[in-house]
């Protein structure tokens, strides 16, 4: 367990290396009727299970979250990791967090994968189009894929300079 507040502000991002198709999400909510067919039904859970996708929302797997975060959150940058020179500012909502893509909780687990539900204000940015789609249950994202950074605007500098730090040390 690890609060926003407690992590390093170079820390705080998300990321994620795919996006899910209709079809994906589809396979993914009936896995979770299924594995939760003898759980207690949130409100989580109905609205994963019912959720269809509108013009505007995007459904992204995350990797391991940095911190325990309640939702909804707002963001508002997006960057490409290995080049983090390359993103966009817009703000945009994480509305709904599927702990391992099948089971819908109201908050994102700090150290675990999370499929979420992004709503921007009118469409999804075309930079949403650099990762990998995924159109089956198992994934199937080659290692070299471009991956993206999710984060808010006061961190965004602090992120840059850490990867940037990375890099040239990766390079010596």
């Amino acid at each position: 367990m690890r609060t926003e507040e407690a992590t390093k502000p170079e820390e705080c991002f998300l990321c994620s290396s795919e996006y899910f198709s209709d079809s994906a999400t589809a396979i993914w909510q009936a896995e979770c009727v299924k594995r939760c067919k003898d759980k207690d039904k949130s409100t989580a859970y109905e609205r994963y299970v019912n959720w269809v996708r509108k013009e505007n929302e995007v459904a992204i797997f995350m990797l391991y979250s940095y911190a325990d975060l309640e939702i909804p959150k707002t963001f508002d940058i997006i960057f490409q990791l290995d080049k983090p020179e390359n993103y966009i500012q817009e703000e945009y909502l994480l509305t709904q967090s599927i702990h391992e893509a099948w089971m819908p909780l109201n908050n994102i687990s700090h150290g675990h994968k999370h499929l979420c539900i992004l709503k921007f204000k009118s469409r999804i940015p075309e930079m949403i189009n650099l990762l990998y789609r995924a159109d089956e249950k198992f994934c199937t994202t080659p290692n070299s894929h471009i991956k993206l950074g999710f984060c808010h605007s006061e961190n965004f500098e602090q992120i840059k300079n850490r990867i940037k730090q990375m890099v040239d040390k990766a390079g010596e």
